[in-house]
C-alpha cells in the first residue's frame, strides 16, 4: 500500500510538471500542487492515522507558515549583490541570518512539543527525514528536467 501511494505521488508530481509546462499555470498552483503532493508523502512516511492527520496537518501548516513569515521579514530588509555591502552591513546581515536562525529554532522545538501532543516522537523524527527526502525527491526531478532539456 506505502509502494503505490508513493507511486502515486510520484506520477502526480511527473504529470503536474508536464502539465504545468504545457499549460503555464501560475506558481500558486504549482505550489499547491507541490503542497499536496508533499502532505500525502509525509503522511504515508510518518502512518499517520486518519486522527492524527486531522490533528496535524493544522498545526503543521500554521507553523510553516509562521516559519516562511519569518525567513521573509529576514530577506526582504537585505540587498542581493554582496558586493555592495559594506563592513558595517555585512556584519548586520550576518547578525541578523543567526538571530533568524535563532528565531527559527525557538519555532521549531515549539511546535515540536505541540506535535507530540498529537503523535508520537518516532513519528516526529519520520517528518523531519520525509521533508528531507521529500525535498531530494523534488531536486532530483529539477535535475532531471533540467537535464532533459
Amino acid at each position: 500500500m506505502k509502494r503505490l501511494l508513493f507511486l502515486l505521488v510520484f506520477c502526480a508530481l511527473t504529470f503536474a510538471g508536464t502539465t504545468a509546462i504545457a499549460q503555464d499555470k501560475s506558481a500558486q498552483e504549482r505550489r499547491e500542487r507541490v503542497e499536496s503532493a508533499k502532505i500525502a508523502f509525509l503522511t504515508d512516511k510518518m502512518s499517520l492515522t486518519t486522527e492524527q492527520a486531522q490533528k496535524f496537518w493544522p498545526l503543521y501548516n500554521e507553523y510553516e507558515a509562521k516559519r516562511r513569515a519569518l525567513l521573509k521579514s529576514y530577506r526582504s530588509g537585505y540587498r542581493q549583490n554582496v558586493e555592495e555591502l559594506s563592513e558595517e552591513e555585512a556584519e548586520a546581515r550576518i547578525e541578523g541570518m543567526f538571530t533568524t536562525r535563532e528565531k527559527e529554532l525557538a519555532l521549531e522545538k515549539e511546535y515540536a512539543a505541540r506535535y507530540m501532543r498529537v503523535i508520537s516522537n518516532k513519528q516526529l523524527i519520520k517528518l523531519y527525514r520525509g521533508e528531507r527526502d521529500f525535498t531530494k525527491l523534488l531536486l532530483k526531478r529539477l535535475d532531471h528536467k533540467q537535464a532533459s532539456r
